[in-house]
């Protein structure tokens, strides 16, 4: 048996020629080291090339040759983050083969094997959104390799990854292309007998659907992965659908499939805080209308009712009714793009045959937003409990106290249906596109599908962490005068400038602004929404590294207890002008008078701002929280890059040149 010597040093040269006896022996590892960098230098000529050297065996490694395509991008070979631009998820998974073959051959793009995704991402499926994010054109011997690899896998198992055979199926395959684990898959298989009687292969035939519903990829490429010629492939989606509507859609979907008793369990804390009541017999919903966007077509009448003034696109309108925990209760239309809201509402109240009324009860809750206030009477006449956003009032610049207030009380709650009608154009990539005609029969079936699938296999929406400090801050601040909104009206402080100091943020004199955690933040503005936004208004503050305030001279405090204001000693007003994030020519003057005595959230009791829910007291308007965000927590915090920055030098900036 040959020894090893771990003293002998083999040299690579530019023409390696080694001559081995029976003295000198390496191992296999590198050998095979060696081998790879001899045919390296034999593909791109006499290459000098570097060494390393193992500190183990002290026998000299080749690096590999690094060689630029241009026509090729890859991520970067690491597992300390998610493989997107800028995500901080920390759950980090192994991206499938096929997804590596997928981008390889329809984007160019190359995935190395340490690369990692976080489970959000690859459920979303915007792989494609990885060619804007920080990619390389650099490759060497390793990556040519494991790209032959790829290919080579995919060759030899075409079928593995896609015969939805749940014995042998990865299950991140599985996930990848549908959106369901195995026992999920199970289930639905389970929950629609009439595919075993229609097909021979119902798991291809139900996995084919999922997979054209999650991805919107053409039939052809599809076809491709299962197999299967395009047409079989269409016939089977035909048979898919028709399967799922008959049975497992009425499980999930309709006035039929819930009851009243299990619908009143699906009110979450805060909406029955605010308009329920303490026997939780008003069943809470909120009504909203979406879009499924389709082709111009030639047929002159339809594409009058399709056009939408509003989206400047053509489209059809499928209409949500949801429990204030997400759970789809009914989805109705498809309507005219033509159609409000409040038409449809109408409609849908009018008609006394239907299920509605029989589901419904007098003093039932309904949340809307402005485009049902045509359809209040409608509500009011069949008994039930209507809420809208108040509009302001005819030549006010912005909302009352009481109207901004009533407003945030219906924001609070109506998120929830904005989230729903984000996960159809999330999850579900065939309702994001616009549609073909000839598809545009079948769309409003294809969007009950995933209706019931959202109902069925997504997690509800559960009850804000701080649920309870939320309900006790609203009905503590409901009836809370904004005081400094008189104040700084009455003085007219917006057109005053001598009597305000501009200073820096980041001045010693501001070290008494007291530090908050994020839950004393999202207890200020009541949610995160606004948090999350913060960082944008502050990004555009400080593209030149200052981020300006002004500050109110002390001793022009001394009249805030006129207006219902206790000042104490320490306390200083601040005033910030924020940009609109609609309106380029647009300010906002926001002021927060602070009590550096007091730490925690107590110390911006009073806070004011010039847009039109600025009045509001419970919650802030989104100006106040940027400026609490950054002088409070931002600031302190090391690492934080603004967001998007890669998008600031895309445009040419014609005012320089």
């Amino acid at each position: 048996m040959p020894q090893f010597s771990r003293t002998t040093t083999l040299m690579i040269l530019p023409d390696p020629k080694v001559s081995f006896d029976q003295v000198l022996f390496t191992c296999h590892r590198c050998w095979q080291r060696i081998n790879t960098a001899e045919r390296a230098q034999q593909a791109v000529g006499a290459v000098e090339i570097d060494h390393i050297v193992n500190e183990d065996d002290n026998i000299p490694v080749p690096l590999a040759i690094p060689v630029n395509q241009r026509n090729l991008a890859r991520a970067s070979n690491t597992a300390s983050h998610c493989i997107f631009r800028d995500c901080l998820n920390e759950s980090r998974l192994r991206i499938p083969n096929s997804r590596k073959a997928h981008m390889l051959s329809y984007y160019n793009f190359y995935i190395p094997p340490s690369a990692r995704v976080c489970n959000e991402h690859i459920m979303t499926h915007d792989w494609d959104q990885l060619l804007s994010g920080n990619v390389s054109q650099e490759f060497n011997v390793d990556h040519i390799l494991d790209i032959i690899s790829i290919y080579r896998t995919a060759l030899k198992n075409p079928s593995t990854m896609f015969d939805f055979d749940l014995q042998t199926v990865d299950e991140n395959e599985l996930r990848h292309w549908t959106g369901l684990t195995i026992i999920e898959f199970n289930s639905l298989l389970e929950q629609t007998p009439s595919l075993r009687q229609r097909s021979n292969v119902p798991n291809v035939v139900l996995g084919g659907y999922l997979m054209k519903l999650r991805t919107g990829e053409p039939n052809v490429r599809l076809a491709s992965l299962l197999k299967i010629s395009r047409r079989t492939f269409e016939r089977q989606l035909v048979i898919a659908r028709e399967c799922l509507l008959a049975d497992f859609v009425p499980s999930h979907l309709g006035f039929d499939h819930i009851s009243r008793n299990e619908a009143l369990t699906k009110n979450l804390l805060i909406p029955s805080a605010l308009f329920g009541d303490e026997n939780n017999s008003k069943l809470i919903s909120i009504c909203d209308g979406t879009y499924i966007y389709i082709q111009k077509s030639s047929n002159f009448l339809f594409q009058r009712r399709s056009y939408s003034l509003h989206k400047y696109r053509n489209l059809l309108k499928p209409f949500l009714i949801v429990c204030s925990n997400g759970y789809i209760i009914d989805v109705t239309g498809p309507y005219a793009a033509t159609t409000s809201d409040a038409t449809i509402m109408s409609n849908i109240l009018n008609d006394h045959d239907n299920t509605f009324h029989w589901f419904y009860l007098s003093n039932d809750v309904f949340i809307l937003d402005r485009g049902f206030r045509v359809a209040l009477p409608d509500f009011e006449a069949c008994g039930y409990d209507a809420h809208m956003p108040p509009s302001k009032d005819r030549n006010s610049q912005q909302l009352s106290t009481e109207q901004a207030n009533k407003s945030r009380l219906i924001t609070i709650v109506r998120w929830v249906v904005e989230v729903v009608n984000g996960r159809f154009k999330r999850d579900f990539k065939f309702l994001r596109a616009d549609n073909f005609n000839r598809a545009v029969p079948h769309m409003f079936e294809h969007f009950r599908i995933a209706a019931a699938l959202i109902n069925a296999f997504h997690l509800p929406i559960r009850d804000n962490a701080y649920a309870n400090a939320i309900i006790t801050i609203i009905n503590e601040r409901i009836h809370f005068e904004n005081h400094l909104a008189q104040y700084v009206i009455q003085k007219n402080l917006n057109m005053q400038r001598v009597v305000f100091t501009r200073m820096a943020a980041y001045v010693p004199g501001f070290e008494d602004i007291p530090q908050l955690e994020e839950e004393h933040l999202v207890l200020i503005a009541l949610g995160t929404y606004h948090i999350k936004i913060a960082s944008s208004y502050c990004a555009e503050h400080l593209s030149d590294g200052t981020y300006v305030i002004e500050l109110y001279r002390d001793n022009e405090l001394e009249d805030l207890n006129e207006y219902n204001i206790e000042v104490e000693e320490g306390s200083f007003l601040l005033r910030a002008r924020i940009q609109s994030r609609h309106t380029r020519s647009k300010q906002y003057y926001t002021y927060v008078l602070i009590n550096s005595g007091i730490e925690g959230r107590g110390a911006f009791k009073h806070y004011y701002c010039t847009c039109l829910t600025g009045r509001r007291t419970i919650g802030t308007c989104a100006h106040v929280i940027s400026i609490l965000w950054y002088l409070c927590w931002a600031r302190h915090q090391e690492g934080l890059s603004p967001p998007a920055a890669h998008l600031n030098n895309v445009i040419i900036d014609t005012s320089i040149m």
